[in-house]
């Protein structure tokens, strides 16, 4: 027999075991963003690939050095990957470079660093100088669901540096500031400290990537920017000092919606024996009666 009791006990026990089960699992950054934001690692349907630059060779001047060697720069992206925690509002994402991300000469060594050198380009490290890898955020467009809404927030390292944040080499989440035309990577207003979260890596060769995270994404433009509506994103990524290296500048692009969060096969489980446990307390009642 089922008592009432071990109903009130199973509920309990289950709720403590299982809340959280539905939450997607937090990356594990690495640096290397495939294997971080894999898709086959993502049974809840967390994760989004927004594809960027599938040609760098014909999109991006570079080194004919390089080229040759078969080596792309660091400005390139792939693509951007993204999940959204539910569970605690925080957005993360990845830029999926083909080489260091922020390098001019990508995974170049000595020869290369020359040839830049000679054409009179600089690649400072650290994403120094007046690099930068910026993503912008957008809202939805009401009137037009092919084009986005209003831009919001940027985050990454900005080329100007004295918009550099309190982050890993001068990471930065911070509110969109248009004004005057500004370029992408100068369009960094004051800093969102309740939504600035970290910069996992600089990026090198053992983390060549670049990830980072968002706290309270949901919260950072309350009204424009829901995770549950979907929303836009653009990408920047170069610097004006490393001719003849181009940039990498996708435009926007867009992130379909992050919708509800599909329970874990654990947790249907678990509410499974719930309702068994239900059921058996209500036909022991009917066979007293």
């Amino acid at each position: 027999m089922v008592s009432r009791n071990a109903l009130r006990w199973t509920l309990a026990t289950l709720t403590l075991l299982g809340a959280s089960s539905v939450s997607a699992d937090p990356i594990n950054f690495t640096g290397f963003v495939e294997n971080d934001f894999n898709k086959a690692n993502d049974p809840n349907d967390k994760i989004r690939i927004i594809s960027v630059d599938p040609d760098p060779l014909n999109r991006i001047t570079q080194l004919p050095q390089m080229t040759a060697q078969n080596i792309i720069n660091g400005y390139a992206i792939k693509d951007m990957r993204l999940q959204y925690d539910k569970a605690t509002d925080t957005l993360s994402v990845g830029l999926n470079t083909y080489s260091i991300a922020g390098s001019a000469i990508g995974n170049g060594g000595p020869d290369i660093a020359k040839a830049l050198a000679d054409y009179g380009g600089v690649d400072p490290a650290h994403i120094g100088g007046l690099k930068s890898i910026t993503v912008a955020f957008a809202g939805a467009n009401p009137v037009d669901s092919n084009s986005h809404g209003p831009v919001v927030a940027v985050a990454g390292i900005p080329s100007d540096k004295s918009l550099a944040g309190p982050g890993l080499i001068g990471f930065n989440v911070a509110a969109y500031n248009g004004s005057n035309n500004k370029s992408l990577q100068n369009s960094y207003g004051a800093t969102l400290t309740n939504n600035l979260g970290t910069l996992a890596f600089d990026p090198s060769a053992a983390h060549p990537g670049f990830e980072f995270t968002i706290k309270n994404f949901s919260h950072m433009a309350p009204g424009v920017l829901d995770p549950k509506d979907g929303f836009w994103v653009a990408a920047y990524a170069g610097s004006p000092n490393d001719n003849p290296i181009g940039e990498e500048s996708s435009g926007f692009l867009h992130v379909p919606s992050f919708g509800a969060q599909v329970p874990e096969p654990a947790t249907v489980l678990s509410w499974t024996i719930v309702a068994a446990a239900a059921g058996a307390v209500r036909l022991r009642r009917r066979r007293v009666v």
